[in-house]
């Protein structure tokens, strides 16, 4: 019995996978290239045809649960526009006040007191539009990148799985040591309305459980992903996410900044106050929308991926 070590890029796994000759499946040796040039044309499986439209075509179901998440994403969005019109509206009155209050004679209590007051409606504005600056980059730690050059028939054998389910190629292909194949992509907000390449991740504890046809099957389920448009509607579910979460959550450096404001004066302390209360009214609006969209995904998430992928 001979033990051959992972080639390539592949033996820089964290695990230090090793991998039995005696015991490798189909799939293994595609990945360590262990065979002639045309390996890749030998191991292909058949693409079955003619394939019937009907097993592929989403049920009354799978659409109403699309039409309920669609609906709940309206709802959100209608909150969130209704929200931000009216934190236009109190930064104009602010600043109105403000103003007011500067003008109405100079001295340092009105000075403090006009500038706290056009703070607050500043910084309600900036908590409900700080999430287009964030971005979400998926952890790449334990992954190992392989690239054409050192996976020329793994390359091969993707090419055309996507070209036979009329899908983008992926952007990266990456290699792991977990049970597990995905699709995954860094987004931002505005990755809502501009196309973003999605990246493969081939797991290979999976990849030695299986044979060829298995790894055929799972990776044109992993490409129907790449086209669905469901995949597109789970990145808009994943960006409103992001967004409560944004502001449910990740306001060290808002609070920070609140905190920092408050400690100028006792004046600015009661505005920045203020501005902690409404922050908090909206968060409360907010975990409510959540649980409403996310109970509507989750049901839609169910069928999604036990549905047919054409």
């Amino acid at each position: 019995m001979v033990e051959i070590k992972v080639k390539c890029a592949i033996d820089r796994i964290p695990s230090g996978t090793v991998m039995d000759r005696d015991k490798m499946s189909d799939i293994s040796i595609l990945l360590l290239n262990l065979g002639p040039p045309n390996l890749t044309t030998m191991l292909y499986p058949a693409t079955p045809h003619p394939v019937n439209e009907e097993l592929t075509r989403p049920s009354a179901s799978f659409r109403k649960e699309v039409g309920k998440v669609l609906l709940a994403i309206f709802f959100f969005l209608l909150v969130y526009l209704l929200l931000l019109f009216l934190s236009v509206l109190l930064t104009i009155a602010c600043f109105y006040g403000g103003i007011k209050i500067l003008t109405a004679g100079f001295s340092i209590f009105t000075v403090l007191g006009g500038l706290g007051l056009m703070g607050v409606g500043v910084m309600v504005f900036i908590f409900l539009v700080k999430f287009i600056f964030s971005f979400s980059r998926t952890d790449r730690s334990s992954y190992v990148e392989v690239t054409e050059a050192e996976q020329p028939a793994l390359f091969a054998f993707i090419r055309q799985l996507t070209t036979d389910t009329q899908t983008p190629f992926p952007k990266r292909i990456y290699l792991s040591n977990e049970v597990n194949a995905a699709v995954f992509y860094d987004s931002g907000f505005w990755s809502m309305f501009f196309p973003v390449r999605k990246n493969l991740l081939i797991g290979l504890g999976l990849v030695n459980a299986i044979n060829l046809s298995e790894f055929k099957g799972i990776m044109a389920h992993e490409f129907g992903h790449f086209s669905q448009r469901s995949m597109k509607l789970g990145s808009y579910v994943y960006q409103v996410n992001r967004i409560i979460y944004n502001m449910l959550y990740d306001n060290s450096g808002y609070t920070g900044f609140l905190q920092g404001w408050a400690e100028i004066h006792g004046i600015f302390a009661i505005f920045a106050m203020m501005t902690a209360k409404i922050a908090q009214l909206i968060q409360w609006i907010l975990r409510s929308m959540y649980g409403l969209l996310n109970k509507s995904y989750l049901s839609l998430s169910r069928k999604w991926n036990f549905m047919p992928t054409p």
